[in-house]
């Protein structure tokens, strides 16, 4: 994929995994206290499909929703947006604890960290995936150790630009949609290979995922994560933020002046 070559852009989120010239340029990483993490093209592209495989194993796929756990934002949260994307799934970034509140009722699985996932109420047949330690729940998957393992392929489904990709209190959001919107940030916000987006706001908020995660990956930038929240307001972590107030970053996009018409 050429990122100045619009044509070149992929119809589905689905398509994004699979595409790229860039494979050995920094993708996703994160910053912070914590021990900072980084995956390259390549391999956020490896991973994704195996996160795809591993939810499609557990039967989210094909318009079920997977609930996400979004804050504070971690490399899984995308690796879950991105693998879901081959499955046909929908995704619920910050998903109410309780199922009787809104969509959650429908949630097929949730993805959250192992010391929190238990927390969430699903429904019957409902599936967990906890990263981070070891679920100490036998009936919790463990996400690093099955997405790492020879999970069996499933052929992938037929997934459109007008299959729903994002979930929210409001209604979903289709693939096209969110790629449209995207292409458009990256455009007026010049976003470029050389940019590091920084995430300052909540992956809740369905207009960061198209700032802060799907554009910088369509321009072939790179995703910063801040897995201690916000972070400093006063240390700059990249070029570019995703934030509802004033960043130290040089550049600052607001997640309200994203539209998803």
């Amino acid at each position: 994929m050429d990122p100045d070559d619009p044509e070149t852009d992929p119809d589905t989120l689905a398509g994004l995994v699979t595409a790229g010239d860039h494979p050995d340029a920094v993708a996703l990483r994160t910053a912070g206290s914590h021990p900072d993490r980084e995956y390259d093209y390549r391999r956020l592209r490896d991973d994704a499909a195996k996160t795809g495989n591993l939810l499609a194993a557990l039967g989210v796929r094909d318009g079920r929703t997977l609930g996400v756990a979004a804050d504070p934002p971690a490399p899984e949260a995308v690796l879950a947006l991105l693998g879901a994307a081959t499955t046909g799934a929908v995704v619920r970034f910050a998903p109410s604890e309780d199922r009787d509140t809104g969509s959650e009722a429908a949630l097929r699985g949730i993805l959250a960290p192992s010391d929190r996932v238990g927390e969430y109420d699903l429904p019957p047949g409902g599936q967990r995936v906890g990263y981070g330690d070891p679920p100490g729940d036998p009936r919790v998957t463990g996400f690093e150790e099955e997405m790492w393992s020879e999970n069996p392929t499933v052929p992938p489904p037929t997934v459109g630009p007008g299959d729903p990709l994002l979930s929210t209190p409001d209604g979903s959001i289709a693939h096209g949609t969110v790629l449209a919107a995207a292409r458009r940030v990256r455009k007026e916000e010049e976003i470029d290979p050389g940019d590091s987006v920084v995430v300052r706001a909540s992956l809740g908020d369905p207009r960061v995922v198209v700032a802060g995660v799907v554009a910088p990956l369509l321009a072939g930038a790179t995703v910063v994560l801040l897995p201690d929240g916000a972070g400093s307001p006063l240390e700059a972590r990249g070029s570019v933020a995703i934030a509802t107030d004033e960043a130290p970053e040089g550049r600052w996009i607001d997640p309200a002046s994203v539209s998803l018409e």
